[in-house]
C-alpha cells in the first residue's frame, strides 16, 4: 500500500488529482450530522440525573464555573446548551492554572465562554451515575471520553437538543499535548465549531486553524448531508486501505440531488496517532497541493468534513463541498 503520508486526492466532476508532494514540517449545519456508530456512546451522565444537584461554583475571570460535573450536566441539559468541560491535573497544575489565567479569563474568549454552561473537573474523578459494572471508573476511562486519552485538556458535550442523535454525545475532545497548546485562537475555534461529532469537529478545527485561513468552511454552511458523504467516502478509504475517491461518481449523483449543487471532494490519509494530530496531519497535506488547496481555499455554499480510524489505527480524512 503507498505511503499515507505521502498521498492525498480531490475529486470534481471532471478531474480527479493524486497529489505527491511533500507534506509540510509540521456555521450551523442545515441539519445535524449523522454519528458514526463509534461516537455514539452516551456520556456518563447521559442516565437520570438528580432533579437539582447542589450548586458549587468557582470564578475563573468574569465567569462562574462549576465544579460538580452532574450540576454543569444538569444545568446545560435543562437551557439546552452546549457544555465545556476542562478536565485539570491537580498532580501536576502549572499548566492548568496558566490555561486559566491566559487563556479562559482572557477578554476574548468571554464571549464564546458566555455561551456555553462550563465545569472545570479534576483529572482523576470517578464517573458519575454509571453502570454498576463501571463503578469507581474514572471519567476519562469511560468510552465517551476515549478521544482524551486519559490527558488534561478540554471537551465540549452538545446537549442543545434533547431529540437530536448527538445530544449527551462528546463532540470535541482536546487533549493538552507536549508542543501543541491551546491559545485563544484555539480555545475560540473549538468554541466556535458547527454541530457535528466528534471526528467531523476536529477536522473542521484542523482546516480553521491552519495559518493560511482556507475559507471552505467559514463561507458557507456546515451541512449534515455533506458531513454524512464525507462519512462514506472516509469509511470506504479505511475499508479499502487506500486513499482515493472511492464510488465517487455515486456520491456526486448523491449530492446534486439531495442540494441541487455540485460537489467536489478531496480526500487524505494520516497514519496512527491521536485523534487532533491526526486532523491537523490530513490538512497539512492537502496544504501541501495546490490544487487540493485551491478548492479548500474557495468559497463553500456548503461542506462537509469526517475522519475515520481503521482497525490499524490509520485515519482516512474527506472533505466535501458544493456550490
Amino acid at each position: 500500500m503507498k505511503s499515507l503520508m505521502n498521498y492525498a486526492l480531490i475529486a470534481s466532476t471532471l478531474s480527479l488529482v493524486l497529489a505527491t508532494r511533500p507534506l509540510s514540517a509540521d456555521p450551523q449545519p442545515d441539519s445535524t450530522p449523522v454519528a458514526g456508530p463509534s461516537e455514539a456512546d452516551p456520556t456518563p451522565d447521559a442516565p437520570a440525573l438528580p432533579e437539582a444537584p447542589p450548586v458549587e461554583v468557582r470564578t475563573i475571570g468574569k465567569l462562574e464555573w462549576h465544579i460538580d460535573y452532574s450540576a454543569a450536566y444538569h444545568e446545560a441539559r435543562e437551557a439546552r446548551k452546549m457544555l465545556f468541560v476542562f478536565f485539570r491535573d491537580e498532580s501536576r497544575p502549572r499548566i492548568a492554572d496558566l490555561y486559566e489565567h491566559d487563556i479562559l479569563s482572557h477578554g476574548d474568549t468571554h464571549e464564546a465562554l458566555s455561551a456555553v454552561v462550563r465545569v472545570t473537573v479534576p483529572l482523576d474523578s470517578l464517573c458519575p451515575n454509571c453502570d454498576a459494572d463501571e463503578a469507581g471508573q474514572r471519567m476519562l476511562s469511560h468510552h465517551s471520553f476515549k478521544y482524551m486519552y486519559g490527558r488534561q485538556g478540554i471537551a465540549m458535550i452538545d446537549l442543545t437538543n434533547s431529540d437530536a442523535q448527538l445530544h449527551g454525545k462528546v463532540v470535541s475532545a482536546h487533549p493538552f499535548t507536549p508542543g501543541r497548546y491551546y491559545t485563544v485562537h484555539g480555545t475560540r475555534t473549538v468554541l466556535g465549531l458547527p454541530q457535528g461529532t466528534v471526528t467531523q469537529r476536529a477536522l473542521i478545527y484542523a482546516v480553521r486553524i491552519h495559518p493560511a485561513s482556507p475559507v471552505s468552511t467559514t463561507s458557507g454552511k456546515c451541512h449534515g448531508y455533506m458531513c454524512k458523504m464525507a462519512n462514506e467516502s472516509s469509511k470506504l478509504m479505511a475499508q479499502y486501505g487506500s486513499v482515493g475517491h472511492h464510488d465517487w461518481g455515486n456520491r456526486y449523483g448523491n449530492i446534486a440531488a439531495q442540494t441541487g449543487r455540485s460537489g467536489s471532494e478531496v480526500a487524505a490519509g494520516a497514519g496512527n496517532m491521536n485523534l487532533i494530530d491526526a486532523a491537523i496531519q490530513v490538512v497539512d497535506q492537502w496544504y501541501g497541493s495546490p490544487a487540493h488547496w485551491g478548492i479548500m481555499s474557495a468559497p463553500a455554499a456548503i461542506f462537509g468534513y469526517d475522519l475515520v480510524r481503521d482497525s490499524a489505527g490509520n485515519w482516512w480524512g474527506t472533505g466535501v463541498f458544493a456550490n
